[in-house]
């Protein structure tokens, strides 16, 4: 029955005093909760929306994992590989991740006006689009299994714009490689904007088979095997490393004469990873400083509670309730300010969460940020763990202030006003 004193008591004794102002400390505290935790909420979200978006990009246009056989002297030509090739490597991999041959050619884009330097990238009819058609704003994917689409082309907007190309036209391509170059007129079946400027504007998208007889390359085989799939950052350091491995075991063992190149997400695209953990660093930050905003809302708010009951704590006493009893009544009175500020926290920050993401009212300069709007990622996992966080180092706050109780005699404050 004691121990649930405390508890009874402080779901009897109301936040609000009736003293003159009574009414204002409460709202002030719960606001002041109430806007940590959503700043708190939509700074990580923000986070989580920037880390997805920028990394499906970046996988979008490379891979997580590349594989690729490398160059050595003696090689007249670019160096390629095939699937047979890579088949222990292939079935090293966990469920869901997907391995594919692809090839990428140097080339230059020209136009009667203009022209560009691009890298072409070459894929076979087992290439994941999903990435392209969500940003493909006018034209479709083509059939690349079908002989009459061998030639068609996904440019991006940016790149069309610059040499003012439109849907269907046809376009002068010279393709690069042993000192000389082909040329290829091929057609435009697509655009694309992923407002991703410095992929936009050097990455086409087109067939393998056109890419093999450019390159006069075995239909077999591929210059890259581009895996996908792996669930997250840690795992395809993970895979990496071991795939690296396992091709080097292959040449101490005799079984390759040629070395390959394993390169992940993270090496590839290191610029922008690094950008993102500064993200991380701003976020932590921030968190930091309203933490502590929500724990001085906090402190004073107990203050505030004891200084105005100041004559109940005294009646409390005189009845016999000890100091450690009137604490833990006025610090569960103070976590029921924090309960209602975490709840109006959570419903507008999750509002606004979801507004956003589902209109991106807030936009966002493409050149500087690659999004044209403002991303939010709801993390659920992150949602329970802050709100579980706030209210532990609340309590944990709230104990020692909490202490001034003992400091109240019973004869002096059973009067106080």
């Amino acid at each position: 029955m004691m121990k649930d004193l405390p508890v009874y008591l402080a779901s009897r004794l109301p936040l609000r005093s009736r003293t003159r102002g009574g009414t204002t400390g409460v709202v002030v505290a719960v606001t002041g909760i109430a806007l940590s935790v959503i700043v708190m909420l939509i700074s990580i979200s923000v986070m989580h929306g920037f880390r997805n978006e920028i990394r499906s990009k970046i996988i979008g246009f490379d891979s997580q994992i590349t594989v690729a056989p490398r160059p050595t002297q003696y090689d007249t030509e670019a160096p390629t590989l095939t699937l047979a090739e890579m088949e222990d490597v292939i079935s090293s991999l966990p469920d869901g991740a997907t391995a594919t041959l692809t090839a990428r050619q140097p080339a230059i884009v020209k136009t009667p006006d203009n022209f560009s330097g691009v890298i072409v990238k070459g894929v076979d009819t087992g290439y994941d689009w999903s990435f392209i058609r969500s940003n493909l704003v006018e034209g479709t994917v083509p059939d690349f299994s079908a002989d009459s689409t061998l030639y068609d082309i996904v440019l991006s907007r940016t790149l069309a714009d610059n040499l003012g190309l439109s849907l269907g036209d046809k376009v002068d391509t010279y393709f690069l490689g042993n000192s000389t170059y082909r040329t290829r007129r091929l057609k435009i079946a697509g655009i694309y904007d992923t407002h991703f400027a410095e992929y936009d504007k050097n990455v086409v998208f087109a067939t393998l088979p056109m890419i093999r007889r450019v390159g006069n390359i075995d239909p077999s085989r591929g210059a890259l095997l581009e895996i996908n799939g792996l669930d997250s950052d840690d795992d395809i350091s993970l895979h990496s490393g071991q795939i690296s491995a396992m091709l080097m075991d292959r040449i101490y063992a005799g079984e390759n004469d040629r070395s390959y190149i394993v390169v992940d997400i993270m090496e590839s695209a290191a610029l922008y990873f690094n950008w993102l953990a500064l993200l991380d660093t701003n976020v932590a930050v921030i968190l930091t400083l309203m933490a502590i905003l929500a724990s001085l809302t906090l402190v004073s708010s107990l203050f505030i509670l004891v200084l105005r009951r100041v004559g109940t704590i005294g009646i409390l006493k005189a009845l016999g309730a000890r100091n450690r009893l009137v604490r833990q009544t006025f610090v569960l009175l103070t976590l029921k300010l924090l309960a209602i500020g975490l709840a109006a926290g959570n419903a507008v920050a999750l509002g606004l969460i979801f507004i956003q993401k589902t209109t991106g009212i807030v936009p966002l300069d493409p050149e500087a940020y690659y999004l044209d709007h403002v991303p939010v990622e709801i993390s659920w996992t992150s949602v329970a763990i802050l709100n579980g966080a706030t209210a532990l180092i609340a309590f944990c706050v709230l104990l020692l202030p909490s202490a001034i109780i003992a400091t109240i005699k019973p004869a002096r404050v059973i009067n106080y006003e």
